[in-house]
């Protein structure tokens, strides 16, 4: 294949390529470099945003809601660097994201030409494949478009599944007019990924479950989150307590210990002896410590990603496989199963705490931090609608405090890749777009600030924003760090009435807690901002109270 073609049909067949790959979703940051991209897109379903950042975050919510790949379209420049934020939650969070960006031509690159900078790995380390695409001009142009678009796609969605690059230089002019299609057909192959699961020849599982121990669920992807009951049903063979990280899917299940990071707070809990950990990570710290009683052969992982997770050096064994094919491998084994008192003394700790909670949140109908995602929690446990938890505090508290029960997978979305504030309401319009239900998401003043621009984005969305205002950076309450407020808490005394009022929302602000609850289980077609005022001080003092009725209670530990 040796035929040159024009911008205009080198565009086409880029974006005709990523369709018929599977790639159809794009998100769009207009500009005039990237017009034989924006002229492809016509009649494609396409979601345009000004600004490339927020428009990313928008292709990663919509890429972790449905699992496929979101295709991100910029023009060159600085355009190009403002998706670095969301290519980095990708890139540790695992979503398939192709960032398709246009660029100036090579003969460009170090002239000082306007809006020029060195596009070509850019995103360095943060991307599972990058590819610097030849000018539609060039001879042998074509001759491996179908190879490098089935690669990208393969790799975007492969079971290292993650963001690409490619980085597509374009010659003036930039849309030629009157110029035919190139009379080539290309064929596209999708590329079948598959992954063996075979048990270590030296790790015997039936010696693993003989021990006291925990089964642990930390974040999951949607695709693993609806498979977490076959968790439990492993669990409830093995005599063994389930701690679910907030993001997991789990949390809201019965049998679930809920505030495992309360009880933790006391020294007199015994450690575990075995850890049978499923997917990433945890919010929790404190967990994350009490588990370093386990190392090596007592501390089993289970997930699809091959990330090294080992932030506490417990060198665990690490099977790279999906939680249904493991716990329909281990259903083989005649496992043992521990003693009754373990689990029933978990669930003793459980429900006593879990009434120190209650008695102390349920004094007054004034909202305060735990409160509020408790209120979420039971709302969404009522309608299974999914929910998107802020970074910071509001994921804390509802890893550690909600006491809600649903007997269905409530799917919980969170930017825990790098945990970062950014993007946040742009994640949450990308999620409601894959959703295809009412979502229900909860964040800080901090993070709804950093993200205010991206309120566009939610526009005929039926999405309920919660934004919790303690008037700056409530969590670094909760750290040992001694630093002037306004340089570590960003003190603020903005409110967001204004915000919604520009961009056309309907707001609220929430003055007790039955007013929430009652405005939270409205079902809405268009978005509303909830905007909740609480104070960082005594939001640190509630929890150092609950803390001590915590230790103070009487609990009794059979080994």
């Amino acid at each position: 294949m040796s035929s040159v073609a024009s911008n205009r049909a080198w565009g086409q067949m880029l974006v005709d390529g990523l369709c018929q790959l599977g790639a159809d979703r794009f998100f769009l940051s207009p500009g005039a470099r990237s017009a034989p991209l924006a002229a492809a897109l016509s009649g494609h379903n396409v979601t345009t945003h000004y600004d490339e950042r927020g428009m990313a975050f928008a292709a990663l919510g919509w890429a972790m809601a449905t699992g496929r790949p979101a295709v991100c379209v910029t023009t060159s420049g600085s355009a190009v660097a403002n998706l670095l934020p969301a290519c980095v939650e990708a890139f540790h969070s695992n979503v398939p994201l192709i960032f398709l960006t246009a660029d100036r031509p090579p003969e460009l690159r170090g002239t000082g030409a306007n809006q020029t900078i060195h596009q070509p790995g850019l995103f360095g380390s943060f991307v599972r494949y990058a590819v610097d695409l030849p000018c539609a001009q060039d001879a042998e142009a074509l001759s491996r478009l179908s190879d490098v678009l089935s690669e990208v796609v393969a790799i975007a969605m492969g079971h290292h599944s993650g963001p690409v690059h490619l980085n597509f230089p374009i010659r003036e002019p930039l849309l030629e007019s009157g110029v035919a299609a190139v009379d080539e057909k290309i064929e596209f192959s999708r590329v079948a990924n598959s992954f063996p699961f075979d048990w270590p020849s030296d790790f015997d599982f039936q010696r693993f479950a003989s021990g006291r121990g925990v089964v642990v669920i930390g974040r999951l992807p949607l695709g693993e989150q609806n498979q977490v009951g076959a968790i439990l049903d492993l669990a409830k063979n093995l005599g063994w307590p389930v701690l679910a990280d907030a993001a997991s899917g789990a949390r809201l299940l019965p049998g679930i210990i809920r505030h495992a990071d309360w009880i933790l707070h006391r020294h007199d809990v015994p450690p575990p002896e075995r850890v049978l950990h499923f997917g990433g990570a945890l919010v929790s710290k404190r967990i994350g410590k009490w588990l370093l009683a386990c190392r090596g052969a007592d501390c089993l992982q289970v997930r699809m990603f091959p990330e090294r997770l080992d932030p506490w050096n417990q060198h665990p064994v690490f099977l790279r496989v999906g939680i249904q094919p493991f716990c329909e491998s281990v259903n083989s084994f005649a496992l043992p199963k521990a003693a009754d008192t373990w689990i029933e003394s978990w669930r003793r700790a459980d429900f006593a705490v879990g009434a120190v909670i209650e008695a102390e949140l349920s004094k007054e109908d004034s909202v305060s931090e735990p409160a509020i995602l408790r209120a979420l929690a039971d709302v969404t446990a009522e309608t299974s609608w999914p929910v998107f938890l802020g970074n910071s505090m509001p994921i804390r508290d509802f890893d550690s405090c909600v006491a809600a029960v649903s007997n269905d997978v409530v799917n919980v979305f969170a930017n825990r890749g790098a945990s970062g504030i950014d993007g946040n309401i742009a994640t949450v319009a990308g999620l409601a777009m894959g959703c295809a239900s009412p979502l229900l998401a909860v964040m800080g003043d901090l993070a709804a600030l950093h993200d205010l621009n991206s309120l566009p984005l939610l526009h005929g969305l039926p999405v309920t924003l919660v934004v919790i205002n303690n008037g700056g950076g409530g969590i670094f309450r909760f750290l040992p760090i001694d630093v002037e407020e306004r340089l570590l808490e960003t003190p603020h005394a903005w409110e967001f009435r204004g915000a919604a009022q520009q961009f056309g929302m309907e707001y609220h602000q929430v003055a007790s807690l039955s007013e929430l609850r009652t405005l939270l289980a409205e079902r809405h077609s268009a978005p509303r901002i909830l905007e909740c005022r609480t104070d960082r001080a005594e939001n640190h003092a509630l929890h150092l109270r609950i803390t001590e009725a915590c230790r103070a209670l009487s609990m009794s530990w059979v080994h």
